[in-house]
């Protein structure tokens, strides 16, 4: 629920969480594996919904308080951030950009996002973070389009 206790680290929990799945990831380029297909695309619906699920959970119980959204979950930064990363290829500036269109569009909350994070329970603590992960997905794939169109 805590993202092997990251949520619960003083300071910017969402972005220990973020950072976490980014360095997972780069791990798992590292050994050769890939961030896209569609086995990659069930690994971000699972971890979804096991964030509604444990999201609820903790929730329901109050284990953090009676906040709509604590910082201590960031198990739906998890879920978001495997979102931004959907079709990195290898170790680069794309992961490093994944994450910080994630934070950045997770934090400021353009977009609809913010709207998102406003449904009840655990769907707004989950949903906020996979639709701003979608952002930053199309966000460095753009910018990614934009390098290789302008000779760079």
């Amino acid at each position: 629920m805590v993202s092997m206790g990251v949520g619960l680290l003083p300071g910017p929990h969402g972005t220990y969480g973020s950072l976490l799945i980014a360095g997972l990831g780069a791990l798992w380029l590292a050994k050769g594996g890939v961030l896209s297909g569609w086995e990659y695309g069930a690994l971000v619906a699972l971890v979804s919904l096991v964030s509604i699920f444990l999201c609820h959970l903790a929730l329901r119980g109050k284990v953090f308080g009676d906040k709509e959204d604590p910082g201590q979950i960031v198990i739906d930064e998890a879920a978001g951030m495997l979102l931004a990363m959907y079709g990195i290829a290898s170790l680069g500036w794309e992961l490093l950009a994944a994450l910080a269109f994630f934070r950045f569009f997770d934090i400021v909350k353009p977009l609809g996002v913010d709207a998102l994070q406003r449904l009840p329970g655990a769907w707004g603590v989950v949903a906020d973070d996979l639709l701003a992960g979608f952002y930053a997905m199309l966000a460095w794939r753009l910018l990614a389009w934009l390098l290789v169109l302008g000779g760079l």
